[in-house]
């Protein structure tokens, strides 16, 4: 990656973390609502079996009700893991309940990872994925370290959908080569259909 586009990310980074870290968090989880709604009105979640969250940190929309109703709902849920902070793969591991997740991995929940709870890429329906900041043309602004874009490589593109809350939604993402465009967003005002490319 470029200096320029790296410094233009960072740029990103701060002023939507801190615009997101100003939200009050009773209004948060109003949103969040507010989004699963709209997630449960996809006929690709209504249909998916197995369904990749990621487990909210901080001031993301927040996950873990989301998790606990598909549960309800019979879905197989997994979420991503890595097996050390070094580690540039990502893997998607199947958990029973949120308790799994009960190890912090770069501040972030996952379970422990082991060959019989690991759930392969192609197995999974739906994709669930996180950014600081999306474009409506499905790009996003993630933490820096990549793990979403490579992992998003070989994933249909319409079996992303990206959760933001509606400020997130920006067109000041910078993109690269390397950066793969979600299929939908989704935020508490409104579902934006990604066109492909």
């Amino acid at each position: 990656m470029n200096d320029y586009l790296e410094s233009e990310k960072i740029k990103i980074r701060v002023e939507f973390l801190k615009l997101r870290s100003m939200v009050n968090p009773v209004l948060m989880a109003s949103y969040s609502v507010g989004i699963f709604m709209k997630v449960r009105r996809l006929s690709i979640y209504s249909s998916a079996k197995i369904v990749m969250f990621y487990l909210s940190c901080g001031s993301e929309v927040f996950t873990d009700f989301m998790i606990d109703l598909a549960f309800d709902e019979g879905k197989t849920i997994v979420v991503p893991a890595i097996k050390t902070p070094r580690d540039i793969e990502m893997h998607a591991v199947k958990i029973s309940t949120l308790g799994d997740a009960y190890q912090l991995v770069c501040g972030i929940r996952q379970p422990k990872i082991n060959p019989e709870n690991i759930i392969e890429k192609n197995d999974i329906d739906l994709f669930f994925i996180p950014a600081i900041a999306f474009n409506a043309n499905g790009y996003r602004t993630g933490y820096g370290r990549g793990y979403y874009d490579r992992w998003l490589k070989s994933v249909p593109f319409d079996k992303t959908v990206g959760l933001a809350y509606d400020f997130q939604i920006t067109d000041k993402v910078p993109t690269g080569k390397y950066d793969i465009p979600v299929g939908v967003i989704i935020t508490e005002k409104r579902l934006i259909q990604v066109k492909k490319n």
